[in-house]
């Protein structure tokens, strides 16, 4: 549950700053596509938040079986955003 709770912040901080790059994008060039990434990140910064906030107060009543999944599901979204990092910093 640590590992999960662990990747779900490491992928809302990637996500903020996804936000502020996009932000600063629209903001210089008030293109409506960085204005869609910087909400589509902000949804998915809202997401991370509230799985990290569950991680920590529901830990309790997850069963065993599911962590496996959680993680790989957490581990999936941190490597999607990484390169999304990746590809908009370049």
């Amino acid at each position: 549950m640590d590992a999960s709770l662990y990747t779900a912040a490491i992928s809302a901080a990637l996500l903020l700053g996804l936000i502020l790059t996009y932000a600063k994008v629209y903001r210089d060039t008030r293109a409506q596509f960085s204005l869609g990434l910087t909400i589509f990140a902000a949804i998915l910064f809202a997401q991370n938040i509230l799985a990290v906030y569950s991680f920590v107060t529901m830990s309790p009543f997850i069963g065993e079986p599911f962590l496996p999944y959680l993680l790989g599901i957490n581990i999936a979204q941190v490597l999607g955003i990484l390169v999304l990092f990746r590809t908009t910093l370049r």
